[in-house]
């Protein structure tokens, strides 16, 4: 069985993020940007037939912003926020795995 890819020296242990009291915030500039890239597309969807009758520029602006989405929750709240990571290597046979794994006390 292979080995799970080595992390760079510069990351922290999965888990080992600061505590902090249950009626504050963790991490508030995150939630800020978690809610700002959804609540953004769903903006863009509902008015932007006001401001462009292209339907290609407005797909355009509705799939980035979805994919910016995407990517804050997948790399950065549900790491920070809720305490899931996963993520996929190439062993050297050319085999892919996925690794998911979940903070301790979740």
């Amino acid at each position: 069985m292979a080995s799970q890819p080595l992390l760079d020296d510069d990351t922290m242990d999965f888990g080992e993020e600061d505590a902090t009291p249950k009626d504050a915030l963790t991490h508030p500039y995150v939630t800020i940007f978690h809610m700002a890239f959804s609540g953004a597309a769903m903006v863009t969807y509902l008015f932007c037939g006001l401001f462009s009758d292209s339907f290609i520029t407005s797909f355009v602006f509705i799939v980035l912003l979805l994919s910016m989405d995407f990517w804050t929750v997948k790399n950065i709240s549900g790491r920070l926020m809720v305490g899931l990571r996963w993520w996929n290597y190439v062993d050297d046979d050319g085999k892919s795995h996925w690794v998911y794994e979940c903070r301790q006390g979740y």
